[in-house]
Parts: C-alpha cells; structure tokens; sequence
C-alpha cells in the first residue's frame, strides 16, 4: 500500500451530513423492498431513483440502520457538494464515522487535494485503502441529483470502474446519474429501485394511517391509493390532511394548503415557468389525446414538452401510446385543476369549451359532455344529450349523465321524453324507484304521438326494470315479456336480456343470456353485459353450481369502475352473491368482507329488491360471524335484519328460506331455541313444502335429544323427494343424518351418510356444513381419514381449513329456563320474587343462577347482567316494520 501523504487540512463537514437519518414517527417498513437493496453485494451498485417525494432516504436510511454499525456510510448530498473539495472531505468523514477505521487507520490521514477528482494517485490511495477492508462498506450517497457540477462525478466514475473490493456504493436521486449504470445492467451488477416499486400498495399504505391515525375510513384506502397513483407522499399528505380537518374532503377537492405547498415546492417549483403554465392548462382534462395540448395551449412545442415532463426526472405526466395520450398525474392535476378554477374561473371554462369541441369533433361524446357541464353551457349540454344519452347509458358513462342532467335542470328534463327516461333509468341502476316513477310519470305527460323506437323501448326497459326492483316476481315476468324485439335500435341487446331472465326453463334462459353477453361484449355494451353476468350468477346459484355463481358476479363486479357508479343495485348484488359464495366454501372473512359492500352499493335505496338484498347480505355477515366466534353478535344480526325486513311475503323465497335455514341453524347450536322457532315461523310460507321445512325439523329434533324422530324426519325427506330451495342444504341434511346415526350408535350407517355427503359437496365446493360441523361431526371425519376414497382430498381440504380459521370453542348454552331466570336478573327482584313470579322453589332459582354464573364466567349478578347484555342475551325487541 501507498503511504499517505502528508496530512492536509479537509473541509468541516457537518455532522448531520455524514449520520443516518432517523426514522419518522409513521415509518411504515417495506421488507419487499428491502429483500431488493440486500443483493447489493452481488451487485456492487445500487441506484435508487424516483422523483421527490417517492421516500428514497426513508427507505435508505431504514436499510441502513438494519445493517448496524460498521456497514454503512452515509453521506446526504447538498449544493455544497458541487465544490469538489468538500465534496470528498464529506466522503471521507462519511467513511471514517461508520465506525468500519481505526483511530490510526490511513483512511484518517488521507489528504483531499486541490482536485481530488482529476488526481489518480488520490483516487488510488483510497481504493487501496478500501481494498484492506474484510467485508464491503456500502456508501450511500443521497439526494445525489444535488450534485450539478461534473467533477465530484467524474471522481465517483473513476472509483466505480476500479471497484476496490471493499466498496459498495448507493445512489438515491431524482434522475439517473452520470455513472455507468448501462455498463452494470448489462453484467447484472446494478441493483435498481424505481418509481413504480417505491409507490406504495394499498397493505402499505393501510400502515401507514394506522400508524398515523387520520380518520381515514378502511374502505377509502385503496381508491386513496388510485387517486395519488401510491405516492407515498401524496399519502402522508391526505394522512395529515385528514388528520387536521377530520376528513380527506379538503384534500380530494384540491383545497388542502399543505399539500398545494408541498406540490409548488416539490414537483413545480423545479420546472420552466412555460412548464408549470403547460400542466395548469391542461389539468383541466383528466387524459389529453395527442392533437388536444397544441389546441388548448396554443403552441406547437407543447408534445415536446409533455414528453419531457413525463421522463423519470419530473414525472408530472404520465404518457400512454395505445392510443398516445397524456394526463397529468391525479393528485397534481386536482390542485393544478382547482387552482385553476380559483384563480382563472373563465379562463376554466373557456379552456373546457375548447375541450368540449375538440372531442366533439373527434367523436368522443363522454368527454364532449363532460367537458360542456364544466363549461357551464346547458345548451350544449341539451344537444349532446339528445344526440348520444343511449349509447353512453349502454357504456356506462353514468356518472357524466348524472352531470349532464342536473346541469340541464329538472323542467328540461320533464319537458323532454328521452331525457327523463333517461334519467329514470340512471335512478333504477341506484334502486331508487321514487325516483325514478316520477321521471317515467315526467315521460308519460310529454310522450309524443310518434315515438321512435328507442323511445319505445326504452319505456319499456325503464318500467321492467322498475318491476324487477319494486314489484312481485310474477309482475316483474310479465313486464320483460311485454319489451317489443327486433326494433333495430341499439337497446335491443337490452332487452333481449329483459326478457331472458324472465324465462321458466333456467337452461333456456342460461343459454340465451350467453349469446347476448358475446354480443354485448363485443360492443362493449357495459350496462347490458353487466346485467347479463348478474341474471347467470343468479341462475348458478339457483342451479347449486356455487364456483360458477362466484365467478359470474365477481365479473359483473368488475364491469364499470367503482368511481363511476356511486351507487349501484347490480354491484350490490354480485357483492352479496360473492358473501354467499365465500360462505359455502367456508371463508367467513370473505364472506363479511362482500357482505359489508352490499350496504355501500346499496345506500338507503327505498326498493323492494334493496331491503330484500339487505336482508340477505345481514344475515350472511351474521352467520359468518356467528362462526367466526360472534356467536351472539352474529345470531344478534341475524335476528335484527329478519325483524327490520318484516314480512318474509316481501321476500324472494329463496332469500326466506337461505335466512330462515342459517338462523335457526346459528340459535339451536347456541341454545337460542325461542329465537330458532321465531325465525322457522317467519319463513313458514316459504318453507311450506320444501326439504328446508324437514331439515329443521330434523335438526331441533336432534337437539332435543330425539334421534329417532331426528332419523325418521330425514327419511321422509330422502323418500318424499321434497324439493331443496338451497342446493347445499341437501349435503347439510346428510350430515344432520350423520349425526343422528352417532347419537344411535350406528358407525356403518354414519360413515355411509358421510361418504354421500362428500361425494356431493367436493365437486360444488361446498365447505360450509363441513368446516364449521359440530365437534362429534369433526371427530368422526378425521377418523375417518384413509377409508373416505374419492373424498379423501376434500376431506383435507376442509380440515386445513378449519385449522387455519382456528375459531375458539363455542360456550355451553344456556337452557331455555336459564334464559327466563338471566331476564329477571336486571329487574332487581330477589330470588324468592324471582321465583314466584316463574312459579319454581327459591332452590331452583338458585341453581339456574349458579349455572347461569358458571357458563358465563362472572361471579355476581351485576357481572352476569353486563355480559348478558355484552353478548345480546338480554338484547332489547327491535321494532320490526313493513317491508
């Protein structure tokens, strides 16, 4: 090794210079990312790269503190740094606090020259000193975009071609660096993280505002996530944001201070003023065709520009070229957009007229439209309405009609047939049937002696669609039957779907569905593939064929962006039928999760199929809570949505018997026998006739001790061929068979039973009856294990299951007389009134309270009190009302 040279002064370097950064209080660790950075001695490279704002030093910074002392160097680059001598001054003091030198090791004496970046012995000293080390130091130089000037990077060039072996060197930075980095790619020893691995996931960014606690909603995170494209500052700014105004109102509308400051400072502030008034101008459109800038700027340079800024350096534009287009990036344009609006209002609205024309003229009618609303011209608006409201209700523009229509205000919408079928049809996507008779009742007074054939048959689907949400099923059949066909018009696909999914024969109406979904599909028709998709999961789910009904509605799901149905029957439904899907195959936190979605496509919608589908959703959340160990908040739903819905006769049978057969499931293994009968007789007429009815039976039959009569009743059901409502319920009876035949000693019988169950659910999936059976049920299927033949795989399949849910043991319930006793319990009579008014001795009373203490674990009457009430055993009557 050389021997260094005399000591020359260095340059003082702050300390906080050359020291790792502390962690922030909402640090969220990114182990995905950090699993990446750990290859750099592979490498020997890393460049991490991403404009402001990505969390480059936060991720560095975690990274290091994770290595420990003595592994890296940490040096934060400034303006300073352009002046080569203290730029190798704080390399070298960076490299001597990692704690990595001794006290007498050269690397403290090492003198910076007058031009350490064009002094080869300098550079070579230093390699050599680094080539003494046993393991690789990382440096790590951040914020290296700081550094303008060439000479600190043709120093660092020189050090990186020679590599010495104890050198790792990382580079965060806004733009790549002057380095070899295409030398490094190319060998494979460059370790890169870019923009689009540092945005966060939504799971990401759910930690971060748990860490932070805004009052950001669960449910709001992943739209957040879309709308600032993962931008962990973007994401950091709503968490402050709504932590200073209780809401991200402030934040999504553009008016947050904060954020616009950041946005100025950050991301505009770097750019040439023709730059930043380029984004204002066009932030007032959410994509820019190619052809549209040059138009609304009024410069012919403007493509040029936009392809500058969406280079990885500024990315203030994202760009797409299939087919070209710009948009500014979400979180930039809302407060470009709003600012814009604020300071220029007619300059906006000139802009959107421009706009407004241009897609006209390119035969874009939803931007045309949209563009004309924010244009503040309801004339225009009017035209465009009447010339492209159908086709763009078809492709479910939703949202931009809505606009349209509440700019052209309600009595041009009344006087016009179209416009007010229209809008009726928009209200029946939302199940708001009040509304949507009034616009029919506003159609009817100005309807024309001449209609057109899409007039005509738009009525027509406006009135069978309100059947279908609001009147009987029978009324609902007869209006799809009544849609004229073959008009010619571009509903027809429509209305062909209309009257399918009236058909009595499900094969025939399976089939004719299919073909119109091809059609539909390809004319990229949303409303009427997404009707199609929900009218075949409701036939699979009918049919038993539970994987296909979950596929079909997770399709239909899928069909329109969430943002541009805010409220939507259609969704609520594919949610609920994927809850119930999750449900037969034995995910309840699948099944809560859809079912929670039902109430949030739904809103307070007043229709006859809404307060049906919310019965249906509640009572799924219920049991999958129930199972999940909710017992009695589950069994406590269950009960409160049956009694808000009222009458099961306002109910499709289906959904009664699906409620009636999960209640009365959930209440007799918890002992809830009054609640159990209370829930059978809200189903009867329902019920009446169906193997439901038996199964029941057969089960309270079985709870009550009489597996004989239990047998019996199955037996009945198996020879009377009663017809099943739920599919699955079959393989519930079978089990139910199962368990009487162990209640009566009879193995042979039970293993049977049991082999005819499997054989049933493996194909369909169905777990349910299986994962959450009673633990004698479980018992024998595991000993049955070797001997189940072709249910073997699904016998496992269930049982990994039920190991992965792990729910706690269900408690001993109370007896029908500890429930009489536990309801006296709050009044603060004594025993003895207690047992006069029961009518039983003072001992009686005093043993069902030492039964009642034990099973609920308290010591004292108070205590019992409270856990009742905790658990809902002592629940107050919910008034029930007509559905």
């Amino acid at each position: 090794m050389r021997r260094p040279r005399a000591v020359s002064p260095r340059r003082q370097v702050p300390r906080t210079k050359v020291a790792v950064p502390g962690p922030p209080a909402d640090l969220v660790s990114r182990p995905r990312l950090l699993a990446v950075l750990d290859r750099v001695h592979e490498a020997g490279l890393v460049f991490v790269g991403a404009p402001a704002g990505f969390g480059k030093t936060v991720l560095l910074a975690e990274w290091a503190r994770r290595r420990g002392r003595g592994a890296v160097a940490w040096l934060a680059a400034d303006a300073d740094d352009n002046d080569d001598r203290l730029f190798w001054s704080a390399v070298l003091e960076a490299l001597a606090r990692s704690g990595r030198f001794a006290d007498g090791d050269p690397l403290r004496f090492l003198a910076v020259p007058e031009s350490p970046s064009t002094d080869l012995a300098f550079l070579a000293e230093l390699a050599d000193v680094l080539d003494t080390l046993p393991e690789p130091l990382v440096l790590v130089l951040d914020s290296a975009h700081e550094i303008t000037s060439p000479e600190p990077w043709r120093g660092l060039r020189t050090l990186v071609r020679h590599q010495p072996a104890g050198l790792c060197l990382a580079v965060s930075s806004r733009r790549e660096p002057p380095l070899p980095l295409g030398r490094a790619r190319l060998a494979d020893r460059l370790v890169e993280i870019g923009a689009e691995q540092l945005r966060f996931t939504a799971g990401e960014a759910e930690a971060l505002f748990g860490a932070a606690d805004p009052a950001i909603p669960r449910d709001q995170v992943a739209p957040l996530v879309d709308r600032t494209g993962g931008w962990p500052a973007g994401l950091r700014l709503a968490a402050a944001s709504a932590a200073r105004h209780g809401s991200l109102w402030d934040f999504d509308t553009g008016r947050d201070g904060a954020a616009l400051a950041y946005l100025t400072d950050e991301v505009l502030a770097p750019l040439a003023p023709e730059q930043r008034e380029l984004l204002r101008t066009i932030s007032v459109c959410d994509d820019v065709p190619a052809g549209l800038a040059p138009v609304l700027c009024e410069r012919a340079d403007t493509e040029a520009m936009l392809h500058e800024l969406s280079g990885p350096s500024v990315r203030a534009v994202d760009s797409d070229g299939s087919p070209p287009h710009h948009r500014v990036t979400p979180l930039l344009r809302t407060y470009l957009r709003a600012e814009l609006h604020r300071r220029a209002p007619d300059r906006a609205r000139t802009l959107h007229a421009t706009a407004a024309r241009w897609f006209a003229g390119h035969d874009r009618p939803a931007p045309a439209l949209l563009h004309s609303v924010c244009a503040g011209n309801p004339s225009r608006v009017g035209e465009l309405l009447r010339a492209h409201a159908v086709p763009l209700f078809l492709a479910g523009e939703h949202q931009i009609l809505r606009l349209a229509l509440a700019e052209v205000e309600d009595r041009r919408v009344a006087a016009d047939p179209l416009m007010a079928l229209v809008s009726a049809a928009l209200s029946l996507e939302a199940a708001e049937t009040s509304a949507a008779g009034l616009r029919l009742a506003w159609a009817d007074a100005v309807w024309p002696d001449r209609p057109s054939a899409e007039l005509f048959v738009l009525r027509q689907l406006a009135r069978s669609r309100l059947a279908q949400l609001d009147r009987t099923p029978a009324q609902a059949r007869r209006a799809a039957g009544q849609i004229d066909e073959g008009l010619g018009t571009g509903l027809d696909e429509l209305a062909a779907a209309h009257r399918a999914s009236a058909l009595a024969d499900r094969e025939e109406a399976r089939q004719t569905l299919e073909r119109i979904l091809a059609a539909a599909e390809e004319h990229e028709q949303t409303v009427t593939v997404a009707y199609c998709l929900a009218a075949l999961a409701e036939i699979a789910c009918h049919d038993g064929d539970y994987p296909e009904m979950a596929q079909f509605a997770r399709r239909a799901g899928n069909v329109q962006p969430p943002q541009d149905s805010p409220r939507s029957f259609q969704r609520a439904q594919a949610a609920a039928l994927l809850a119930y899907g999750a449900l037969v195959r034995g995910e309840p936190e699948d099944c809560v999760r859809h079912a929670k979605r039902v109430a949030q496509w739904l809103g307070d919608a007043p229709a006859r199929a809404a307060r049906t589908l919310r019965l249906f959703a509640e009572t799924l959340r219920g049991a999958a809570e129930f199972e999940l160990g909710g017992w009695h908040s589950g069994l406590r739903r269950m009960r409160r949505a049956r009694r808000r819905l009222g009458t099961s006769r306002s109910c499709p049978a289906h959904h009664a018997v699906l409620c009636a057969v999960l209640e009365h499931r959930a209440a007799l293994r918890l002992g809830a026998a009054g609640q159990a009968k209370e829930a059978v007789r809200w189903a009867a007429p329902a019920l009446a006739g169906s193997g439901e009815e038996l199964l029941v039976r057969a089960r309270t039959q079985l709870r009550l001790g009489r597996r004989h009569a239990a047998s019996s009743v199955l037996r009945a059901l198996a020879e009377d061929e009663a017809p099943m409502t739920l599919p699955w319920a079959a393989i519930e009876a079978t089990l139910t068979g199962v368990q009487a035949a162990l209640a009566a000693e009879a193995p042979e019988r039970a293993a049977r039973l049991l082999d005819d169950a499997l054989r049933a659910a493996g194909p369909a999936g169905v777990r349910f009856p299986f994962v959450f059976a009673p633990p004698d049920l479980v018992r024998f299927l595991t000993s049955r294990l070797g001997a189940l033949g072709t249910g073997e795989r699904f016998a496992g399949e269930i049982l990994a299951v039920r190991r992965r849910l792990r729910t706690p043991p269900m408690p001993e319930p109370l007896t029908e007389r500890e429930r009489g006793v536990l309801r006296l319990l709050p009044t603060q009579r004594s025993i003895d009134e207690i047992a006069e008014d029961l009518t039983v001795s003072p001992n009686t009373v005093k043993t069902h309270v030492r039964g009642i203490y034990a099973k609920l674990a308290v010591r004292s009457r108070r205590e019992a009190v409270a856990v009742a009430r905790e658990r809902g055993l002592l629940d107050a009557e919910v008034p029930g009302f007509a559905g």
